[in-house]
């Protein structure tokens, strides 16, 4: 069928690209487990009771896949489902550390790198220390990025809750600071001038446009730009929770480098801390690695009210297997060895040996198809396994392989143990 219906805004993936991505999500999740984050999971779909309360996603709750009774929505990220979570299992441990795998819906249009359907890994702990947490949350997802050899990031981070004292400070009116962070948010995509124009739609005066417009584009280094923020703030608990959680990041070794960047206000409305985005250090990239921040008064929108601490980040899997070149990925599948038999009498013995390698944990395929030798080490070949356990008469008869690199094309004639050894071999 040439014109099958697909949907818009997902894809397939092909074996290759699949055992890559299996790959990356088990080692971004090592990082995670390594770094004592537990594991837990939720539903794909919430109740829109949930997704909506207190206009949690804000501006993006429109983008929120809803099902047919109205009632239920795919989930438009892990975070709401986590508080949720949290606000109905209030006999865990606090602080709670958890990681989670799970893909996203956003009823977005779709463009280049940007998916209707998506995966996000992410890292939070609720409650602990502020400042502690936020730096071992943010250094978890520096720490996965280096664990897929991607060494050369910056991590950017701001405080939209110093932020809001800053606005506040200027005389930004209260109800108007979420339209400004809205409009600074889309700095790096549309630059300072049609910027500027947005906030001035806003009704804010020429002077407190500049004055914003200052603030968000301050250049100098991390301590300079504590400095700035005292000079404005006059000090506070906010800046102290900021330079101390600066001072703890050199102590987890990152590669990367770490920014102050006051243009960071990512576009959720539940942020009230910290925030940070991942990227490519020294590029001129809009796109990131993975974002998150701080969301202290989330879980209390599903408990009564009752504020939790809250801080996470989320990996975005899918930017991540294309700045790695998943496509190109010669590996397509996990067997080490494929079995071959001459004739069909010698299946049964090669099912033996096949499970025989099994048993030995060495992942073996089969050939299940009526193909002659050839095919059968053409197929081989295909799938890029790297050896080839033949077996005929001579071999059945004396409980022995033939075995094939398909690699080197070096070949021995083994009993069964010996080629496991060989096959086994990292």
């Amino acid at each position: 069928m040439a014109n099958i219906p697909f949907p818009r805004g997902v894809r397939d993936l092909m074996p290759n690209e699949a055992l890559f991505r299996n790959e990356v999500i088990a080692k971004i999740e090592g990082v995670f487990r390594n770094m004592g984050f537990l594991t837990i999971d939720t539903p794909s779909f919430e109740s829109m009771v949930v997704l909506n309360a207190k206009n949690a996603l804000g501006d993006e709750g429109k983008l929120i896949y809803t099902l047919d009774d109205k009632e239920l929505g795919l989930r438009y990220d892990n975070t709401v489902s986590l508080a949720r979570y949290m606000a109905m299992h209030q006999e865990l441990p606090l602080p709670f550390k958890r990681y989670y795998t799970g893909k996203v819906w956003r009823r977005d249009e779709p463009q280049k790198m940007r998916y209707r359907e998506f995966t996000h890994i992410d890292a939070d702990i609720i409650g602990g220390s502020r400042a502690n947490t936020d730096a071992e949350v943010i250094a978890a997802g520096a720490k996965a990025l280096e664990a897929l050899g991607i060494t050369d990031y910056s991590i950017d981070i701001n405080d939209r809750g110093v932020a809001d004292l800053v606005f506040e400070k200027f005389g930004v009116p209260k109800e108007k600071v979420t339209d400004v962070f809205r409009a600074v948010d889309k700095l790096y995509k549309l630059g300072e001038g049609k910027v500027s124009d947005l906030i001035r739609a806003l009704g804010l005066a020429n002077e407190l446009v500049d004055q914003v417009m200052g603030f968000v584009t301050r250049d100098g280094t991390n301590e300079e730009k504590l400095d700035y923020l005292r000079g404005i703030l006059g000090g506070g608990k906010g800046c102290d929770e900021l330079a101390t959680m600066l001072q703890l990041l050199p102590s987890y070794g990152l590669r990367g480098s770490v920014n102050l960047n006051f243009s960071i206000m990512r576009g959720l409305d539940y942020y009230t801390g910290v925030i940070v985005e991942y990227k490519l250090a020294g590029e001129d990239q809009k796109d990131s690695f993975g974002a998150g921040g701080r969301y202290d008064s989330l879980i209390g929108t599903y408990n009564n009210g009752k504020s939790m601490p809250a801080v996470g980040i989320a990996m975005g899997l899918d930017k991540i297997l294309e700045h790695l070149k998943f496509s190109g990925s010669i590996e397509y599948t996990y067997a080490k060895a494929f079995v071959i038999h001459v004739k069909d009498t010698n299946y049964a013995y090669g099912l033996e040996v096949a499970n025989r390698l099994r048993e030995a944990g060495i992942p073996t395929d089969i050939n299940m198809a009526a193909r002659n030798l050839a095919n059968q080490m053409s197929y081989a070949n295909s799938i890029r396994v790297k050896y080839a356990v033949i077996v005929g008469d001579v071999e059945q008869n004396s409980q022995k392989v033939k075995l094939r690199n398909l690699i080197t094309g070096e070949e021995l004639t083994l009993n069964i143990d010996e080629a496991i050894q060989i096959i086994g071999r990292k």
